[in-house]
């Protein structure tokens, strides 16, 4: 199987499947967990393996991923960066072994939770109230600096940040978040229980296996501004669960990929 997957990337990357450049146009973050958590982007944003977390064998892509033994292992990027500015997506394959509610794939955040910039991609409850919902939640500052979410309750109704899926259990799956800030946004202006005023602009469209799965307009054009705490598998607040499982082939770009990009994202490790 791993000889396959390696012919498959190789096949790939040599142009037969049209990803080429396209894949690797506007990555702010690539680490393939090939050893280490090593940034393979211009910018070498290197990851750090903290807390237990480990390189395992079992893989989606090439031939290791990290895996996160659900206790207080994590993977930390560097702090002081500006990982999200306008249009981005992120990619990731992951497996879960077990999942709560609260557990992060990615929190990039400040020092404090809801304390401004930050992207947060998070398991939530569902209508059933199990707890295997992806969502993502943005946070950004008014013009007063004051922290604004897009999950923060709007005229006492609660906002939707989900993303249409609900996760699997023990199997490998890619996803990928695409926030377009061109893309239409009905939501337009409104308050929220403190009375603040919610701009949301653009919307967010989750792939699983490269097809499109769901999307949702309660998201923020996020600003410039840096972030200090930027993890895999842990969240900013200390009381929630880290992450139990596999992840695999992490990316952020700065750009909105295209469908036919996901698709090739995806191909790097269906086979």
């Amino acid at each position: 199987m791993k000889i396959i997957k390696i012919f498959a990337l190789l096949f790939l990357c040599l142009g037969v499947v049209s990803c080429g450049a396209d894949i690797e146009k506007g990555l702010v973050v690539h680490s393939d967990f090939e050893g280490d958590a090593r940034d393979d982007s211009p910018n070498h944003y290197d990851g750090m393996l903290r807390s237990g977390a480990s390189i395992s064998d079992d893989s989606a892509v090439g031939n290791s991923s990290v895996y996160f033994d659900g206790n207080q292992a994590y993977v930390e990027y560097p702090e002081g960066k500006v990982y999200f500015d306008g249009s981005y997506s992120i990619s990731i394959w992951v497996k879960w072994e077990e999942c709560h509610v609260w557990d992060r794939i990615l929190d990039f955040n400040q020092i404090m939770p809801q304390a401004g910039n930050a992207v947060t991609w998070r398991i939530g409850s569902n209508v059933d109230g199990k707890a295997n919902s992806l969502w993502l939640d943005q946070w950004v500052l008014d013009n007063d600096n004051n922290p604004v979410s897009s999950i923060i309750s709007l005229d006492n109704v609660p906002a939707d940040a989900g993303l249409g899926y609900s996760v699997k259990l023990g199997q490998w799956d890619h996803y990928v978040v695409v926030y377009d800030v061109s893309a239409s946004n009905s939501q337009g202006v409104k308050h929220n229980e403190k009375g603040q005023e919610i701009r949301y602009r653009g919307a967010v469209t989750l792939y699983v296996n490269g097809k499109k799965v769901g999307q949702n307009n309660h998201c923020f054009n996020p600003q410039p501004i840096p972030t200090v705490a930027n993890w895999l598998g842990r969240s900013r607040y200390q009381g929630d669960p880290h992450f139990k499982g596999w992840m695999d082939d992490f990316r952020i770009y700065d750009r909105k990929l295209s469908a036919s990009e996901v698709q090739s994202l995806y191909k790097l490790g269906a086979n």
